[in-house]
């Protein structure tokens, strides 16, 4: 089989006089005779479809440079760091107050229990609805039925008069401050016949939720494939030897496309997870390819005489296919879904010993094996570089039956919506704990203004979380109690605004130090002598603390999109997703509050089995509506649908809560959403009424974290939309998660 691949002519064919006469048959063509060249020819195409793509990416990628917001957002997302010293952050801070002035508050808030209530009357607290479903209208006597934009004198008008000049003030700084909103290719053409079919599910209940343009791209790289492999080829070992190059050649970039840190992941701005679907279907393509190759030489020399049989004994080809089989069949759904662990093992063994054998099967391949390294050695390099071996805190949520984990070490350098992966170094994980990596989806914000680190909520789901929770649930470690309302000790709640504000201008700051309980069986804190740090006051800090390897960040927005560009977002979670939820909405909060971004209205639905899920959360949405309460001009709301019957136990709780029951911009809704009904709500009813200034609209962000058929759901709501809704508000863009 050494034979198989190689294409050099031999000596007699090299050395041989051209001595033929003018009627012999023409030699054959450069594209019959040399496999590797044509191949490789076929392996540069797919690297200029590849470049292509990354220059459909250009327009917003020099948007984002040239906005300074833009810039610190595309410096994000590829390391996490430390807590800023004391020195570096009061250089941040006098850097914001020079070029970025905030819009101060005209009262103190008015505390209740440790919670803000009823803050100054902003956006969230003016009145836009006509009727009782949220339509969008003018009010008032005159206005009552008007379903065309307000005006900005109009939108003014809503506000206390003493509100107005801070209002249109707060207006025009941010659109100074604002970055440009570049469409995305989807959006502008979404116009076109046939443009939204590539969008929808090719298979609309499949696991891996395969879109249209997906399969056509796949499709075309099919055909292709079969049109080199088959096409101009000579002789009986023609189309073997190209099926064979074709895997050769292919190796670099099928393994460039599954690595974490990817180049093509780079040049096309997405994460390795949303490429990771192409590393697949090649790898396959590939596979089918080398068992023709090998099935064909196996039928050649049974044809043949016993010289030719005995090159089926080689060792060296026979090894580089059972490495590459290996690879192809543990990848397989039933494999790599039921035991991640055989699938990886068997992942880097077949290759190394693919990637090694194949160099002593042909001389030729050592390059396209040294490239194969190259690549995997660069990405294992950064995966070290990503890597922090800290301390973690764990803390178990009841309510949520998941674990809170915090890193309190890594507070800046990633994105909303990114993820990392943990290694655990304890055997209260199992004895190899420190070789299974999982990813989880951080749930708080980059740079929080509480000096909040990581913040992830794993779910207890499978055998590994199961026993995280377990870990976290151990007597006498726990910074939680079952039962009654749960104070986030490190959460966003821990703010100055909802710890008094009052108290800490007067320089009377408490003590916390332990957990008790106050009256209607309310989460207070018991105050010692001393005094304690903001990140303390309130705290979770006293739950389990693990040591773990924090790699990452990864994923993130696609193509370079920068959600702050968009004038609303609607956030659709199922379940574990709003993690990805509540880090979108934070960071949306918090580009305002920087008074850099468009984003003027905010809205978040969370499907959950048991609404009792809310409860662990509520100080850190609580904590969200607070700092909305004093930005003009900006909205945020939150609808909760549960698909169980409310548990007397999850009523009784809702009264021990401040005010006795839930914010009142939180609403709860029995049953599964219509996001037909949702989405056209959002865009048509909400978006749509908003007042244009200037540049008008700039767009609406639908994201989606879920299941396959959640996130097929929003598509379809999306798509039923009208086209003239569409371009009202800018156009309408998806990004799932």
């Amino acid at each position: 089989m050494s034979s198989t691949i190689s294409s050099t002519p031999t000596a007699s064919t090299a050395g041989a006089a051209p001595s033929a006469s003018s009627t012999d048959p023409p030699p054959p063509s450069l594209l019959a005779t040399n496999a590797e060249s044509v191949v490789s020819l076929f392996g540069l195409t797919l690297i200029f479809i590849i470049l292509f793509f990354a220059l459909l990416t250009l327009p917003r990628f020099f948007a984002l440079l040239h906005h300074r917001r833009g810039r610190s957002f595309f410096s994000e997302g590829w390391l996490l760091k430390p807590k800023l010293s004391a020195a570096a952050r009061a250089k941040d801070a006098l850097r914001r107050s020079l070029f970025l002035p905030p819009a101060q508050p005209t009262r103190k808030p008015t505390l209740r229990r440790g919670l803000v209530m009823n803050a100054a009357p902003f956006a969230n607290d003016i009145d836009y609805s006509d009727e009782g479903h949220g339509a969008m209208g003018i009010g008032g006597g005159g206005g009552a039925g008007r379903r065309g934009p307000m005006s900005l004198d109009e939108e003014e008008s809503r506000y206390p008069a003493h509100l107005r000049t801070l209002v249109r003030h707060h207006r025009e700084v941010r659109s100074a401050g604002a970055p440009a909103h570049v469409p995305s290719w989807s959006t502008l053409l979404h116009s076109w016949p046939y443009a939204p079919w590539f969008g929808r599910a090719f298979f609309p209940n499949h696991i891996n939720n395969l879109k249209n343009g997906q399969a056509c791209l796949y499709l075309v790289y099919a055909v292709g494939f079969v049109i080199v492999a088959f096409i101009m080829t000579s002789g009986e070992t023609g189309n073997l030897k190209r099926t064979g190059w074709l895997v050769v050649v292919q190796t670099p970039l099928v393994v460039c496309l599954g690595s974490k840190n990817s180049l093509v992941g780079f040049l096309l701005g997405r994460g390795y997870e949303k490429i990771n679907w192409i590393h697949r279907w090649m790898g396959q393509l590939m596979f089918i390819s080398s068992l023709f190759h090998v099935i064909g030489y196996i039928i050649l020399w049974l044809r043949k005489n016993v010289e030719a049989r005995q090159n089926a004994m080689h060792v060296d080809a026979w090894l580089a296919f059972a490495g590459f089989a290996m690879v192809a069949v543990f990848s397989l759904p039933v494999f790599r879904r039921s035991s991640y662990r055989l699938f990886f093992n068997a992942h880097w063994i077949g290759y190394l010993v693919y990637l090694i054998a194949i160099c002593y099967h042909v001389e030729q391949a050592l390059f396209w094996s040294l490239a194969t390294f190259f690549i995997l050695g660069l990405d294992y390099i950064c995966r070290l570089v990503k890597s922090h071996y800290t301390t973690v805190t764990l803390t178990p949520l009841p309510d949520l039956r998941a674990t809170r984990i915090e890193v309190p070490h890594l507070t800046r350098g990633w994105k909303a919506g990114q993820h990392v992966r943990l290694r655990a170094f304890t055997f209260k994980l199992g004895l190899f704990a420190f070789a299974e990596a999982h990813p989880f989806t951080i749930a708080s914000v980059s740079e929080n203004r509480n000096g909040q680190g990581v913040v992830l909520y794993v779910k207890s789901a499978g055998d590994w979380t199961k026993r995280l929770y377990d870990a976290a649930s151990e007597p006498g470690k726990s910074g939680l109690e079952k039962g009654g309302m749960y104070l986030n000790s490190n959460s966003s709640l821990a703010s100055l605004e909802t710890l008094g504000r009052e108290e800490l201008e007067k320089g009377k700051v408490p003590a916390y130090d332990h957990y008790a309980t106050g009256e209607k069986g309310v989460g207070v804190f018991a105050t010692g002598a001393g005094a304690a740090s903001t990140r303390t006051l309130v705290g979770f800090g006293s739950g389990t603390t693990m040591k773990m390897v924090v790699e990452g960040p990864y994923g993130g927005p696609c193509g370079h999109m920068m959600r702050s560009s968009f004038t609303s977002s609607l956030v659709v979670a199922g379940g574990s997703g709003i993690t990805y939820g509540l880090s979108v909405v934070e960071e949306l909060i918090r580009d305002v509050e920087r008074l850099q971004s468009r984003t003027r209205l905010i809205g978040l639905v969370w499907i959950v089995t048991d609404p009792a899920c809310l409860i662990p959360l509520l100080p850190t949405l609580t904590s969200l509506f607070n700092r909305v309460s004093y930005i003009p001009t900006l909205r945020f709301s939150l609808t909760v649908h549960y698909t169980r019957a409310v548990s007397p136990a999850f009523s009784a709780k809702l009264k021990t809560l401040p005010g006795g029951g839930l914010p009142r911009h939180i609403s709860l809704e029995a049953g599964r959403p219509d996001f037909k009904h949702v989405v056209e709500d959002f865009v048509r009813w909400k978006t749509n009424r908003l007042a244009r200034g200037s540049d008008g609209l700039s767009g609406v962000l639908v994201g989606v974290c879920g299941p396959g058929a959640l996130a097929q759901s929003v598509r379809e709501g999306v798509d039923a939309l009208d086209d003239g809704v569409r371009r009202n508000v800018g156009g309408v863009e998806i990004e799932e998660e």
